[in-house]
């Protein structure tokens, strides 16, 4: 299962204003060290202080855990069974590491391979690798990593992204069905995102573009839980979809994150293709 680094903060103005439509801040007091990663901080009070969410919203942040839950959450760490496809339907079975920053709309693997150890990282849609190299690994997940962690990533802090306020939303209140289930649509319009950067002793901001520049959240309204996103990149013309299963007791860690992941990839018209990857979270 997931554990976390929570930071029990002073919560300046009232949570419960900001979700009845205040636009007064959720902030942070000062934080102690945590662990010297710049990545896990809590959310910043002057970017929340712009958000005014709509209902829909607020309704998916309180079945999730509810946004204090989710502001004390500055890092979950967990450890995968990873299933990684082959074209042919045979698969890779491995494990790997995730390190999730919700507030940084970042992700950290390692993978333990054949041939030497795989770190990399996906922050506001940038990627790194940090370890190993490309032309190296044996696994199907090759040339793959970044649409890989990216996907990972918006389906485990999917509540969290509604609030980034580059993105821009548009929510099809009309239900349909779908595998036996009532759903709703939220299209998004992935915005540039910003991460701090160390410039001559002093933190300076840089302004990123994103991975993917449109989506489809898949809003479950029996849970009001998002638990299928389907992503694109129209100019490098890459589609997936991604979906949540097993979603954590709030009781756990705070917050209802899915304890298996599974990655397809897609058509245009976000129709799911073949399985590029499933993740089983251990210690459900």
């Amino acid at each position: 299962m997931f554990k976390t680094v929570r930071t029990h903060a002073v919560l300046i103005g009232l949570v419960a204003s900001m979700l009845a439509g205040c636009s007064r801040p959720v902030a942070r007091s000062p934080q102690a060290d945590s662990g010297a990663d710049s990545l896990a901080v809590g959310p910043d009070r002057q970017v929340l202080a712009k958000v005014v969410p709509p209902d829909y919203v607020v309704s998916i942040l309180n079945a999730s855990g509810g946004i204090s839950s989710w502001a004390e959450n500055r890092r979950l760490h967990a450890v995968g069974v990873i299933k990684l496809y082959r074209p042919d339907n045979s698969f890779y079975l491995t494990e790997h590491d995730f390190e999730v920053y919700p507030w940084s709309n970042a992700v950290r693997i390692t993978a333990s391979e054949p041939r030497g150890k795989f770190a990399w990282k996906m922050v506001a849609g940038r990627y790194e690798m940090l370890e190993g190299s490309a032309a190296a690994d044996v696994s199907p997940l090759a040339g793959l990593y970044a649409a890989y962690a990216d996907a990972f990533l918006q389906i485990v802090t999917a509540p969290v992204r509604l609030l980034d306020p580059g993105n821009q939303l548009h929510h099809e209140p009309v239900p349909f069905r779908m595998n036996g289930q009532w759903y709703e649509r939220i299209e998004v319009k992935f915005g540039p995102g910003t991460v701090a950067v160390e410039k001559g002793g002093q933190t300076d901001t840089q302004t990123l573009q994103p991975y993917w520049t449109d989506g489809v959240l898949f809003l479950n309204r029996a849970s009001s839980l998002i638990d299928m996103v389907w992503l694109s990149n129209v100019s490098r013309q890459e589609y997936v979809t991604v979906r949540g299963y097993d979603y954590s007791d709030v009781e756990a860690i705070g917050i209802r994150v899915p304890s298996k992941v599974e990655i397809f990839r897609a058509r245009p018209d976000s129709t799911v293709q073949d399985r590029l990857a499933q993740i089983d979270i251990k210690g459900k």
